[in-house]
């Protein structure tokens, strides 16, 4: 029997409000408060469905025990549920074990090198269709062009969607996350909003699913034509339904954490041009052209390249807080996690432990610089893709994508902020900007 306290009585409590959330403070001061008090903390999320006292874990310690050692502690699924619902259905993000290993070994072979390198020439021409145009001197925002292109990327490529579905499902996907205006409406009208839309969006999905059973691929190119493969490892054929979950379970986090982390990354570009500079310096020195931009193989061997990718899911990781429930009761750090706790593993405040990363406001290139860098990269440091049994099955396809999008963009365009100053990360659970991350681009 342990006599360590309940983390919901005696850690350290920090108090955050609704505006911290929209000002982008609910990392900075759980880092600040951590950096204190240590790895375990208290607060109450202040609004959403799931408002209410909250344990935030932080650190390599804390990632170790809730995404490794201890994961079947934490419950997915409970922590998902108040943010997804069921309606969308669940696979791998939102499941707990044995499912998810099961889960995640069924559809592991459309996230294979063999599986991505087919991707790519939809990656690279979709993405120059997306950014080229802005050569004539466009203003956009970059996140919401960035969401367009990821949602259209992986539905096409890793979805195995038809043309004419992709568009209709994105659409109603934006009317879901994009939440609801308290102004002008009412969170009942909102709801039913949403159900309308997931309702079209699932049907949309579950006619693709049924089509490809009738016509399957002569050869596996995506996580569908996966499902709907028979093998060893299923007990048995998988419903439509169960595919349609599937499908709209990937859509949603793959398309948002691109949408999150290349519409940043973007913007960092606009807002330091000398970073811009040497990537395009980085790129032309490795051979790139304007007719012969370099290959995957090449790409990954740039270091700069590299560093970039790595500062901005560092400093704007595509979920603020990793959403858990206590499932049974545990000891860290000097206290009781009690089940039936809500946790938040606190991803973009991890990142911003000053005992881990010196300055860690800082968008700095450099600290990946010196002979200990790649300690700061190792497991559990860096949560960008989470981690240990529960790391993001599609980081690789993230990171191709990531690379296509910024050598595409450094080496045709000049980007500029059109308006100075920070733009919050904001969120509590999901990162968004917390204004529009407007640029100007024209033609290098």
């Amino acid at each position: 029997m342990s006599y360590l306290p309940d983390a919901l009585d005696a850690a350290p409590r920090v108090e955050l409000t609704a505006a911290d959330i929209k000002s982008g403070q609910v990392a900075r001061r759980l880092a600040a408060a951590a950096d204190q008090g240590g790895p375990v903390l208290r607060t109450d999320i202040p609004l959403g469905p799931d408002a209410g006292p909250c344990i935030c874990l932080l650190g390599p310690d804390a990632a170790e025990m809730a995404l490794g050692s201890q994961r079947d502690a934490f419950s997915s699924d409970l922590g998902w549920r108040p943010i997804l619902g069921l309606g969308f259905g669940q696979a791998v993000l939102n499941v707990d074990e044995p499912l998810h290993a099961q889960q995640r070994r069924m559809v592991a072979p459309a996230f294979t090198t063999e599986y991505i390198d087919r991707y790519v020439d939809r990656i690279t021409a979709s993405t120059d269709k997306a950014v080229l145009p802005w050569r004539d001197g466009t203003i956009v925002d970059t996140f919401m062009e960035m969401r367009r292109l990821a949602f259209h990327v992986v539905a096409a490529t890793a979805g195995g969607l038809p043309g004419p579905a992709i568009g209709a499902a994105y659409r109603a996907l934006c009317v879901i996350l994009d939440g609801y205006d308290f102004e002008t409406e009412s969170r009942d009208e909102f709801l039913a909003r949403a159900a309308a839309a997931r309702q079209t969006l699932l049907s949309g999905l579950g006619d693709c699913v049924r089509a490809r059973r009738r016509q399957p691929s002569t050869a596996p190119q995506s996580v569908l034509d996966v499902l709907l493969e028979p093998t060893a490892d299923r007990a048995a054929t998988l419903s439509d339904d169960e595919i349609t979950g599937f499908l709209a379970i990937l859509l949603i986090a793959g398309h948002d954490t691109g949408a999150t982390m290349y519409g940043r990354a973007l913007y960092m570009l606009a807002v330091m041009p000398e970073i811009a500079d040497a990537l395009a310096r980085e790129l032309t020195d490795a051979g790139w052209t304007a007719t012969r931009p370099l290959g995957v193989p090449d790409l990954d061997r740039l270091p700069l390249l590299d560093r970039f990718m790595l500062e901005v899911g560092r400093l704007y990781p595509p979920l603020i807080n990793l959403p858990r429930v206590i499932v049974r009761d545990l000891d860290f750090a000097g206290y009781r996690l009690m089940a039936g706790t809500r946790v938040a593993m606190a991803v973009a405040a991890s990142h911003r432990l000053a005992a881990v990363h010196h300055y860690p406001e800082r968008f700095d290139l450099g600290r990946y610089d010196d002979s200990a860098a790649a300690r700061k990269t190792r497991p559990f440091l860096m949560l960008t893709f989470a981690g240990g049994g529960r790391m993001c099955l599609g980081m690789r396809f993230a990171q191709i994508e990531f690379k296509a999008i910024v050598s595409r963009v450094v080496t045709a365009l000049k980007l500029t902020p059109c308006e100075p100053g920070e733009i919050a990360h904001s969120g509590f659970w999901s990162a968004r900007p917390a204004a529009p991350l407007l640029i100007h681009a024209r033609a290098r």
